[in-house]
């Protein structure tokens, strides 16, 4: 998952975060990085969401400098999850939420569960909602990954 420090919404997106992980019996090996621009302090990321994110049971969190991972695999919103195989194939990507700051069932976190119960889905791409990733936060942004 990517993250935006500053992102309210994001709050939803580690909620149902911990859900998919509760579900997936440790199928998974989650990753969250946030954004950090170079400009401000070293410890600007490091918000309540990156507590809450740290929390979060088997989850790996990291600073994202200037957004170059996020750059490298196309994320442009809080909140994007990539889910890829053991052999580094892309097999889901988007939200995990159904709306802005909105936690409960929504088509992206089943389709990554079933992904991970090896069944399979019509679904391999969700919108993101939340703030773009690259920004200081002021305006709400959704991505249709493509």
């Amino acid at each position: 998952m990517f993250a935006h420090p500053q992102c309210p919404c994001t709050r939803a997106s580690f909620g149902e975060l911990n859900r998919l992980l509760a579900r997936s019996h440790g199928k998974v090996a989650a990753q969250v990085w946030f954004f950090q621009p170079s400009k401000p302090a070293a410890n600007w990321a490091r918000t309540g969401l990156w507590e809450s994110a740290a929390a979060l049971p088997g989850v790996a969190v990291h600073q994202d400098l200037d957004g170059a991972q996020a750059r490298l695999f196309g994320a442009e919103t809080s909140g994007a999850v990539l889910l890829f195989d053991t052999h580094g194939h892309l097999l889901f990507q988007g939200g995990i939420t159904g709306s802005r700051g909105h936690a409960g069932d929504n088509a992206g976190e089943d389709a990554v569960i079933s992904l991970l119960d090896g069944e399979a889905t019509k679904v391999q791409q969700t919108e993101v909602f939340g703030c773009s990733l690259l920004s200081d936060c002021q305006a709400p942004h959704n991505e249709a990954i493509k």
